[in-house]
């Protein structure tokens, strides 16, 4: 017995010892491509200060996890490591809804949340041609949702502007926009139009 436990501890220890020959990153490829797996080895080299032979005991995984997360581009991480000694990280990012193209361009997420432009990946999501308030991004971003989730809708709607007096969307090589007073059952009345 008490040779069975001097054995399991002592494998542990070598185990932690060991160091962490490579990083495999990999990102959702369900998902739009709004970080590279260069950037994230970037901030993996940052993380570690450019010691890729950082020993397995030394890494707090889910400090890893919260420091990549903190990039405005990155939803979640998650990180694990692998007997054979690969550091696993998995890269949920930000998904786009909508691009704001005022003083300042920008996407919303689903949240209403803005993340800055992707170097990676430009996605085809409705575009918000006035410059909102804060206070509106989350309306804007369900309203770009619908749009998105509406075949018809997706496929003729221009642009998105949010004015005073309501939201007016700009109708696709037509003279007229649609104009909303208010988001209130907003799928139902794409339905009536």
């Amino acid at each position: 017995m008490a040779l069975s436990i001097t054995m399991l501890v002592l494998s542990h220890h070598r185990n932690a010892a060991r160091p962490v020959k490579e990083f495999q990153v990999q990102i959702d490829k369900n998902l739009p491509p709004m970080i590279s797996k260069d950037s994230v080895n970037k901030m993996l080299k940052f993380a570690f200060k450019d010691s890729v032979s950082k020993q397995k005991s030394e890494i707090n995984l889910k400090r890893l996890e919260l420091q990549l997360a903190q990039n405005n581009l990155i939803e979640q991480t998650e990180a694990f490591l692998t007997l054979n000694d690969v550091l696993h990280i998995k890269v949920m990012p930000r998904i786009p809804v909508a691009r704001v193209l005022g003083d300042k361009q920008f996407f919303l997420d689903a949240n209403g949340v803005p993340l800055p432009l992707s170097p990676t990946h430009n996605p085809e999501v409705p575009v918000i041609t006035s410059q909102p308030d804060v206070d509106r991004y989350a309306i804007l971003s369900n309203l770009s949702l619908a749009i998105t989730e509406d075949d018809f809708f997706a496929a003729h709607i221009g642009g998105i502007r949010d004015d005073s007096d309501g939201i007016y969307m700009d109708v696709n090589n037509q003279d007229y926009n649609i104009k909303l007073k208010s988001m209130d059952d907003v799928k139902k009345k794409f339905k009536m139009y």
